[in-house]
């Protein structure tokens, strides 16, 4: 798999993307080890997509949302 760098926009909205799960998280009075368990994921995983030191494939981002109770949603720019 090749991957490539994201754009600048796109890691806009990555960030604010994240800093909404972090929030859902911590007003949950989840841990990020917590998550990591429910998550099926490596010990610091959500730290790493927290700190955007990675950043979450389509279906860890799905599961991350599920986990917290929420939908992601998809909608067209006007």
């Amino acid at each position: 798999m090749v991957s490539r760098q994201l754009s600048n926009e796109e890691r806009e909205h990555y960030r604010t993307l994240i800093e909404q799960l972090v929030r859902l998280r911590k007003a949950r009075g989840l841990s990020q080890e917590a998550l990591d368990d429910r998550l099926g994921v490596s010990d610091g995983m959500v730290a790493k997509w927290e700190t955007a030191a990675r950043l979450p494939g389509a279906f860890f981002l799905m599961c991350w949302c599920k986990a917290l109770g929420v939908q992601l949603s998809v909608y067209e720019e006007q």
